[in-house]
């Protein structure tokens, strides 16, 4: 069994790029129809394109999750690679993204601090032509 696995996903929205999303309203719905009226639905819609191009991304590296759920577990390190510099808390607040992936697609159990260690300081390096996340976690027994 893996106790640690390390991979490549899209490169998450800012902290302020999420926020902004979440005050977007829209009448469209996820099928492509239209709702009677405007709801804040956005940042639902596009949190799930990131998991699709997130789930695209682990496929094309041949990584799957375990058969069971991490029940806790360690982000043990994540390197981002990104167009123009991040301050620290813009970071940090982009590792959500990746983070539900994980749950969501079972890798881990959950995302609350019953489960998960506290999350290391990210690094970063400037990369334009191959921007995204390098995460690596480890089960903890």
């Amino acid at each position: 069994m893996t106790s640690s696995l390390t991979f490549d996903l899209p490169l998450p929205p800012s902290l302020n790029e999420m926020l902004a999303l979440a005050k977007k309203r829209t009448r469209r719905s996820r099928t492509g129809g239209w709702m009677r009226k405007t709801l804040p639905v956005v940042y639902d819609q596009k949190l799930e394109e990131y998991e699709q191009l997130a789930i695209a991304a682990l496929r094309v590296q041949a990584v799957r999750a375990p058969d069971e759920p991490w029940p806790r577990w360690q982000l043990v390190s994540a390197d981002f690679r990104v167009h123009n510099e991040r301050d620290w808390i813009e970071l940090l607040a982009s590792l959500k993204w990746p983070v539900d992936v994980l749950v969501r697609q079972r890798f881990v159990l959950d995302d609350s601090p019953r489960e998960m260690a506290p999350p290391p300081t990210p690094t970063q390096r400037i990369d334009r032509r191959n921007v995204g996340i390098t995460l690596t976690i480890t089960r903890l027994d």
